[in-house]
């Protein structure tokens, strides 16, 4: 597998040459998916005695929008540069693996009494919603620098009256380490693992207060 493109030149060779290829192979199709991986000490971690709300927690797919929301890799070179993948795609969409690994950060850091569910068959049942959004989700290539960068947003609903009880946001962009594509996909999963645990976390540092802050009248 080649390396993670770097450059505008590189990345043009990548997109143009199937179209140069009509006697030669097109090149096969690499499917990818992100996971949970676990996080590094600079992630917020959870405070003893949080307590959970009562209900239930829904987590819906995520919002996605332009390239995001195709099943093609995006790139990025420098700050306005974008292009994807005509080869390298996601497995599943993103909006899914996001909700996936929510769900499964969710379930480690409780912010409900009862499990958190993804995609549950109806969203409305749920007492708490939650509804995130991907801002940036790519590979970077700055000349020889090859990095990977995520922003996803998300708030947290309560499902009876539509009100927002927290919201939040996270980033991170870091070099990869390797110089293939599953490693630029590695640091993909990392990124978005802290990123949405530092959502949760934080999430979970809010609403306890809120709660305790709406029980004595309305909101």
């Amino acid at each position: 597998m080649t390396r993670p493109l770097a450059s505008a030149a590189l990345v043009a060779l990548s997109l143009f040459a199937p179209l140069g290829c009509i006697r030669g192979t097109i090149p096969a199709r690499e499917l990818y998916r992100i996971a949970a991986v676990p996080a590094d000490s600079t992630v917020p971690q959870a405070t003893d005695g949080a307590t959970p709300l009562a209900g239930s927690l829904g987590i819906a797919p995520y919002l996605t929008a332009g390239i995001y929301a195709e099943p093609s890799i995006a790139y990025r070179i420098g700050d306005a540069e974008y292009g994807t993948y005509p080869s390298r795609e996601w497995a599943l969409p993103l909006s899914q693996m996001l909700g996936v690994l929510t769900e499964e950060l969710v379930r480690r850091h409780p912010l409900t009494a009862e499990d958190a569910v993804y995609s549950p068959p109806s969203l409305r049942s749920q007492t708490y919603l939650w509804r995130g959004r991907v801002r940036r989700f790519e590979e970077v290539d700055r000349g020889k620098v090859v990095s990977a960068a995520v922003w996803v947003d998300a708030v947290i609903l309560r499902t009876s009256d539509d009100s927002v009880l927290w919201s939040g946001s996270a980033q991170r962009e870091r070099p990869v380490s390797g110089n293939t594509m599953a490693d630029v996909v590695h640091m993909l999963s990392t990124l978005a693992s802290e990123a949405v645990q530092e959502l949760v976390i934080n999430a979970g540092r809010s609403l306890p207060r809120r709660s305790a802050a709406s029980a004595g009248g309305p909101e």
